[in-house]
C-alpha cells in the first residue's frame, strides 16, 4: 500500500512536469515570441562605409562629463600610486593623462562621437541591434528609434565590449529610422563597423527553465502537505537548489556580486596544490575584467572569448604555500568545483557553473539541519534562509554563504539549550556549537561575539561548577582572540589589505586615505566623536531600511527589491514569532536572555561598523563607508527569537503556515531573478 502511494506521488509529479513543460514552452512561442512571428523578415545588414545612401555618419570631438565613480577610481588608483612610492622611499610623480579635462569643477574625458543616421526605408521590427566595431577600450552607443518621423525609445543604451569588438542591444521596436551615437576614446573607421538588425524567432532558454521552475515549486507547495508539516527542510532544499541554478545559470560569468573576483581568486588558487596555473581567463576573473554579457548572443560571444583564452598550455605558473591559511579553508566548496570542471576538461563558464553549485550545495546542507534541528521554530529558520540575499550570495562565488549558514545553525543550537534550560549540555552538543562558531567565524571573527550568549547559561546546564567554569573561560579567551584579531591582523591576514607589513600603511586601497593604525589613534584620541558618529550611522541605516526607501532585499550589483518586499517579510515573520501554530506549545526564551540578545546584537553590529570604519574609511571621516545590510543578517534569528510567544495560537495549522512562508519567499526570489537577472542578462 505505502509503495502505491509512492508510485502515485511520483505520477503526479511527473504529469506536472508534463504540464509545466508544455505551458512555458505555449508562452514563450506565442506571447515572447509573437513579433518573430508576426513580422517575419530576415536580417537586415547596414553598411556605414558610405556605399549605403540609408547610412550617414558623422564623427567629432565630444567632452563626455566622467562619473562619480570613474572619479573615484582615479582617485584611489592615484593615492595608492602615491602609498606606494612614499613606502619604497621614492618621489611620486603623478602621471600626466591628456585625456582628461577639469572644467568648471567637473571632469570630463576627451572621446570621439560617431553618430549614424539609418533611413530604414519601410517599417520593421527590430528585436535586435548587433553592433560590431573593433575598439581598443570599451566604447558606449545609444540608440533612438524613430517611426515616421517621431521618437519612438529614445532610452536604449549598450557597450561595445572591447574582447569581444561587440554590443548587442534589445531594441524591440516597430520603426522606420533610427540613430546611434557611439562615444569611444579612438576614432572608429566608419568602414570597420558593421551593423545589423534582426527579428529572428529563438526561444529564450533560460525564459522557459524559468516558467517551468516556478510551475514545479508551486506544484510542490500544493501537494507535499506532510512535508510542509513536519518535514521543511526539504521543502527549503528543493526551492532553494531552483532558485539558485537560475541565478547560476542565469548570472553565468558576469562577476556581479560584491567583491566577487577576490573570492574567485582565492577559491581558483585553493583547487590546485603547490603549482598554480592562472589561465589568461582565470586571471581576468581574478582582476574583475571578465566582459559582461546583457543578453544570450552577447554570451555566446563572451563565453567563447572565455573559452579560447581558458588554454593550459600557456597558462601563467606559479606557486604557492602547501598550509592552508584558516581564512582561506572557508573557499573549499568552491574549490572542490574548479578542481572538477579543470580535470573533466569542462568550458570556462561551465567551471565558474561548478564552483558556483558547490556554494549553493553547501549551503543548502548546512541550514537543512539548522531547520531540522529547530526546536517549534523551523519556519523562521527556513525564512532566513531564504532571504533573497542568501540565495544570491549562495548561487555566487562568495564566503558569505559558509559565514551565515554555519552561524544560523550555531545560533539554533544556543536557542534550543536557552528554550530547555532543564536539559544538561551534551559535549556532542558543545561540540557542534562551537564547531559552527569555529567554521562560521573563520573569515569574519566578528561574530564571535554572538557566541558569548554561552556564558550566561544557567549552572543546571552542566554537570558541576567546574565544568561551568572550564567552559566558559574556553568561550571567553576564544572569542576574545577573535576580536583581538580584527583591530590588529595578524601580517598576512585579508586580501585586500596593501602593504600588511607596516600597519601604518595598512587598510582598504579602495577608498583613499586609509589607514588601521591612524584611524585606531583617531578613535581614542576622539571617543566622545567617534561614539556620536557610531550611533548615528546605525540610526541612518536603520532608518533607510525601514522609512527611507532602500530596499534590504539586493542582489549584489544588480539591484534591489521595492521596500514592499522588506515590510511583507518583516510582516510574516513578526507572525511567525508572535503566534503559534494551531494546538502547538512552545515557550519563550525568557527575559533575561531577551536583554543579553539585544545587548549582544547592539554590541556585533557596533563592532561591524567599528571594523569598517578601521580598515575601509579615510581616517577621521564624518561617515563610516562600507557597512551593508547583509552584515547584519547572521543576527535576524537572535533577534526574532526574542518575539517567541508562549499564549497566541493561530487559526492555521503547521502546514499551512509553512505554506504561507515558502510561497511568499518563493514569489519574492522568484520575482527579483526574473526582474533582475532574466530580464537583465537574458533576453
Amino acid at each position: 500500500m505505502q509503495n502505491n502511494q509512492k508510485w502515485k506521488h511520483v505520477f503526479q509529479y511527473i504529469i506536472v512536469l508534463i504540464v509545466a513543460v508544455t505551458i512555458a514552452l505555449l508562452v514563450e512561442c506565442l506571447i515572447f515570441q509573437f513579433p518573430a512571428l508576426r513580422y517575419k523578415q530576415n536580417p537586415i545588414r547596414l553598411n556605414p562605409d558610405g556605399s549605403d545612401d540609408m547610412v550617414q555618419v558623422l564623427v567629432e570631438d565630444e567632452l563626455a562629463e566622467l562619473t562619480a565613480e570613474e572619479i573615484r577610481s582615479i582617485e584611489v588608483e592615484r593615492d595608492n600610486n602615491r602609498i606606494l612610492a612614499e613606502y619604497n622611499g621614492e618621489e611620486y610623480v603623478e602621471p600626466e593623462d591628456e585625456s582628461l579635462v577639469e572644467k568648471n569643477g567637473t571632469m570630463y574625458r576627451k572621446v570621439k562621437k560617431t553618430t549614424i543616421s539609418v533611413d530604414l526605408g519601410n517599417p520593421c521590427y527590430i528585436h535586435k541591434l548587433d553592433l560590431r566595431a573593433p575598439v581598443e577600450e570599451s566604447a558606449g552607443y545609444s540608440v533612438v528609434v524613430l517611426k515616421d518621423g517621431k521618437e519612438i525609445n529614445s532610452d536604449i543604451y549598450c557597450t561595445i565590449e572591447a574582447k569581444i569588438d561587440a554590443g548587442i542591444a534589445n531594441v524591440s521596436e516597430y520603426a522606420d529610422a533610427m540613430e546611434i551615437e557611439i562615444l569611444s576614446r579612438e576614432e572608429i573607421v566608419p568602414e570597420d563597423i558593421e551593423i545589423t538588425v534582426s527579428n529572428s524567432f529563438r526561444p529564450n532558454a533560460m525564459r522557459v527553465a524559468f516558467m517551468i521552475l516556478l510551475l514545479l515549486m508551486a506544484a510542490i507547495l500544493v501537494l507535499e502537505k506532510t512535508a510542509l508539516h513536519d518535514k521543511q527542510e526539504w521543502i527549503f532544499a528543493v526551492t532553494c537548489f531552483m532558485m539558485g541554478s537560475l541565478l547560476i545559470c542565469g548570472i553565468g560569468t558576469n562577476q556581479v556580486s560584491y567583491d566577487e573576483y577576490v573570492h574567485a581568486k582565492a577559491a581558483y588558487k585553493l583547487s590546485f596544490g603547490t603549482t598554480l596555473e592562472f589561465t589568461e581567463s582565470a586571471l581576468q576573473m581574478s582582476g574583475n575584467l571578465l566582459p559582461l554579457f546583457n543578453n544570450p548572443e552577447e554570451r555566446a560571444l563572451i563565453e567563447a572569448y572565455e573559452n579560447k583564452n581558458n588554454d593550459f598550455s600557456w597558462a601563467d605558473i606559479g606557486s604557492q604555500s602547501r598550509f592552508v591559511r584558516s581564512e582561506t579553508r572557508v573557499y573549499y566548496p568552491m574549490a572542490v568545483g574548479f578542481w572538477i570542471g579543470r580535470h573533466l576538461q569542462m568550458g570556462f563558464a561551465e567551471t565558474v557553473a561548478l564552483a558556483k553549485f558547490g556554494n549553493l550545495l553547501f549551503y543548502i546542507l548546512v541550514v537543512f539541519f539548522a531547520i531540522r534541528l529547530a526546536v517549534r521554530y523551523k519556519n523562521i529558520v527556513a525564512l532566513i534562509g531564504l532571504l533573497p540575499n542568501n540565495v544570491f550570495l549562495a548561487a555566487a562565488l562568495s564566503y558569505d554563504p559558509l559565514v551565515i549558514s554555519f552561524l544560523l545553525l550555531g545560533m539554533v543550537l544556543i536557542i534550543n539549550e536557552i528554550l530547555e534550560p532543564e536539559r544538561e549540555l551534551t559535549w556532542q552538543n558543545t561540540l557542534l556549537i562551537l564547531l559552527s562558531f569555529a567554521i562560521g567565524c573563520q573569515s569574519k571573527p566578528i561574530y564571535v561575539v554572538m557566541a558569548l550568549l554561552m556564558l550566561f547559561f544557567g549552572k543546571e546546564k552542566f554537570a558541576n561548577r567546574t565544568q561551568m567554569w572550564v567552559f566558559k573561560a574556553a568561550v571567553l579567551v576564544v572569542a576574545g582572540l577573535m576580536i583581538y584579531n580584527i583591530f590588529f591582523p595578524t601580517p598576512t591576514a585579508g586580501s585586500d589589505y596593501h602593504l600588511v607589513s607596516n600597519i601604518t600603511y595598512a587598510g582598504d586601497k579602495r577608498n583613499v586615505g586609509t589607514s588601521v593604525m591612524g584611524q585606531i589613534e583617531y578613535i581614542f584620541g576622539n571617543p566622545g566623536v567617534y561614539t556620536l558618529l557610531l550611533l548615528r550611522s546605525m540610526g541612518e541605516m536603520l532608518g533607510r531600511y525601514l522609512l527611507g526607501g532602500t530596499g534590504f532585499f539586493q542582489y549584489g550589483y544588480v539591484g534591489a527589491a521595492p521596500m514592499i518586499a522588506t515590510y511583507l517579510v518583516l510582516l510574516v515573520a513578526l507572525w511567525l514569532v508572535l503566534f503559534a501554530a494551531k494546538g502547538e506549545k512552545r515557550r519563550g526564551i525568557g527575559i533575561k536572555f531577551i536583554l543579553l540578545n539585544i545587548l549582544m546584537i547592539f554590541g556585533t553590529a557596533a563592532i561591524v561598523w567599528t571594523s569598517m570604519y578601521v580598515s575601509y574609511t579615510t581616517v577621521g571621516a564624518d561617515e563610516i563607508r562600507g557597512v551593508q545590510g547583509r552584515y547584519f543578517i547572521p543576527m535576524f534569528l537572535p533577534f526574532a527569537v526574542c518575539f517567541l510567544n508562549s499564549k497566541l495560537e493561530s487559526r492555521l495549522e503547521q502546514h499551512d503556515r509553512s505554506r504561507i512562508v515558502f510561497g511568499v519567499m518563493t514569489v519574492l526570489n522568484m520575482a527579483m531573478i526574473y526582474g533582475m537577472v532574466i530580464t537583465k542578462m537574458n533576453i
